[in-house]
């Protein structure tokens, strides 16, 4: 009888669990939606059509880049040594 107890919390437990990461999710969902209408209600506003890949060019061209700066001097380099502890 008190197995079948804990199974039962164990079920319990796994479902308000399930319940949980599953209203996390629809949240995120829906907060992505709304961010997306945002952005597309901003763009009709300017006269501008709204398209990702313009968008992510944008927000990428502002970043530097480690690629475009060229080779490493001797003074960006550390000399690292590590060993196994045991």
């Amino acid at each position: 009888m008190i197995e079948l107890l804990r199974r039962i919390i164990r079920f319990a437990v796994v479902i308000v669990v399930a319940f949980i990461g599953l209203v996390m999710a629809l949240i995120l969902t829906f907060s992505t939606l709304i961010a997306i209408v945002f952005l597309l209600v901003i763009s009709r506003l300017r006269g501008k059509p709204f398209e990702a890949k313009e968008y992510w060019m944008a927000r990428r061209s502002g970043r530097k880049s480690t690629s475009t700066q060229g080779s490493l001097n001797a003074k960006d380099v550390t000399d690292v040594e590590s060993r196994d502890v045991r």
